[in-house]
């Protein structure tokens, strides 16, 4: 069997700026959540990786 390159999504409705909490005294706007989700996902793959996934896959997975 040769390798194959996969992809899974993940989609999100981030709330209205007004709803949003405060980072470091300063206002969050949707990209700060995109991002803050972004390097939640890395990290649980990576971590994840380091367990199990190098055994199941050729090369670490990337977060996009």
């Amino acid at each position: 069997m040769s390798r194959e390159r996969r992809h899974i999504e993940v989609a999100f409705t981030v709330d209205k700026p007004e709803h949003l909490p405060l980072k470091g005294g300063e206002p969050m706007y949707a990209d700060d959540v995109s991002e803050e989700l972004r390097e939640t996902v890395q990290g649980a793959v990576d971590a994840w990786y380091r367990q199990r996934g190098h055994e199941l896959l050729a090369c670490e997975p990337d977060v996009m």
